[in-house]
């Protein structure tokens, strides 16, 4: 899966950033070191534009990348990156003499201020979201949208403090102009439209039937029909007394989009609230669909890798296809109870000589491996599953194989 057009977007974007700060004129003499600080404060805004943007879950995006879960990869990378930019630039600017720090005006002196505080404000929250695993998720949205405000001090830090006219028609100031604005209006999007204007599938909880010990299948009726491709995923709002208000994404399982499906696995405390707590006849919003698992384009010959809850993109391609594909699919999960939809596959597999399953119980069995496994010529592969275990295989069959089409998905929004 490729994600060429993303990574030429952010690294023009900054490439073109660096070099408007260096090729500008300052409104006054200063030195390199006074310059090379400038262009890295710079960067660093550039690169909060780049995060606040990425965040709004954009279609086009969505297509740079091959994959929302990159794009979140990316987002995260930059926050990081920009951060580190951040302190950088305040350590250059205390290196510089006292001399070059003119003569103070109310503005300037205000500027400089709010710029210390908008550096402790992006070290703290960015310190407190990369501890995600520790944040239940609407803890760790809410912390999101606080960014807003340091990004914000920052702005007016660069405006007023800046050894560079950010108020003239200049190709610096235009820019700064542009992202300053797109990059706000991202997080204020995200902060108070984005659940009003891109929830627009509105429906009811009509079906929910037990899976296995801890998972649930959920049907949903819509009241306008979802067009979506087998192998995809949704953000769903749950409308019901006691559950969090935020989306969660979950693979499509099966349906025709007016009643769709959704099987969820009790992981964390959300879905524990789902498997035990939904009623039916409950109101949901979904938005989607997301995700570029796509089997059609992928060879004749197919290996799907599954993972637990990973199994619900490739029932939702087995429901709706009779495949005449050559497929063969790894199926592993932890104890009988987990192996979720085991009698659908067994008996799809009996009766299609195309498609072969095999189900690794890892209670009783060894871990999936590759080792002594050949994969054929002109194959594609398709993973879905805990991040940890597609990572590994996608290392595996690119250490071991050239040029080979590797698919997957590894929802990791945090």
């Amino acid at each position: 899966m490729k994600t060429y057009k993303g990574l030429l977007f952010i690294f023009i974007t900054m490439i073109g950033s660096a070099l408007l700060w260096y090729c500008a004129t300052p409104i006054e003499t200063i030195s390199e070191l006074n310059r090379i600080s400038h262009i890295v404060g710079g960067l660093a805004i550039t690169g909060f534009f780049l995060v606040f943007l990425l965040s709004t879950r954009s279609k086009i995006l969505e297509q740079w990348f091959c994959g929302l879960e990159h794009v979140y990869k990316y987002h995260k990378y930059l926050a990081i990156l920009s951060l580190g930019l951040v302190i950088l630039h305040s350590q250059l600017q205390g290196m510089l003499p006292q001399r070059e720090n003119g003569l103070e005006t109310s503005f300037r002196e205000l500027a400089k201020q709010l710029g210390t505080l908008a550096q402790y404000g992006f070290i703290v929250l960015i310190a407190i979201a990369l501890l995600a695993k520790f944040l239940k998720y609407e803890q760790w949205r809410f912390i999101h949208r606080l960014l807003l405000i340091p990004y914000a001090l920052g702005l007016y830090h660069a405006y007023f403090s800046s050894k560079y006219n950010l108020f003239q028609a200049t190709p610096l100031a235009i820019f700064t102009a542009i992202t300053a604005t797109i990059g706000t209006m991202s997080a204020l999007y995200m902060l108070s439209m984005y659940q009003d204007m891109q929830f627009k599938h509105t429906g009811k909880v009509t079906g929910i039937q037990k899976k296995g010990g801890n998972a649930v299948e959920i049907q949903f009726t819509l009241d306008q029909k979802l067009s979506y491709r087998a192998g995809q995923y949704i953000f769903i709002k749950i409308f019901q007394t006691g559950f969090e208000k935020a989306p969660h994404p979950f693979s499509i399982s099966g349906g025709d989009g007016q009643k769709i499906f959704v099987t969820i696995k009790s992981l964390g405390d959300f879905t524990k609230e789902v498997n035990t707590k939904l009623q039916v006849g409950t109101q949901v919003a979904i938005e989607g669909p997301y995700g570029h698992l796509n089997f059609d384009k992928g060879h004749q010959k197919q290996i799907w890798i599954a993972g637990g809850i990973g199994i619900t993109p490739f029932l939702s391609y087995l429901q709706a296809h009779p495949t005449d594909r050559e497929i063969e699919l790894f199926y592993t999960f932890h104890g009988p109870h987990n192996a979720i939809y085991k009698d659908f596959l067994q008996n799809y597999a009996e009766n299609n000589t195309h498609f072969k399953v095999n189900f690794i119980d890892t209670t009783t069995m060894d871990r999936l491996t590759f080792k002594q496994y050949t994969v054929p010529v002109n194959t594609s592969i398709f993973l879905c599953g805990p991040e940890k275990m597609v990572k590994h295989f996608i290392k595996h069959f690119k250490s071991n194989y050239s040029a080979i089409d590797i698919n997957y998905e590894a929802f990791k929004f945090k």
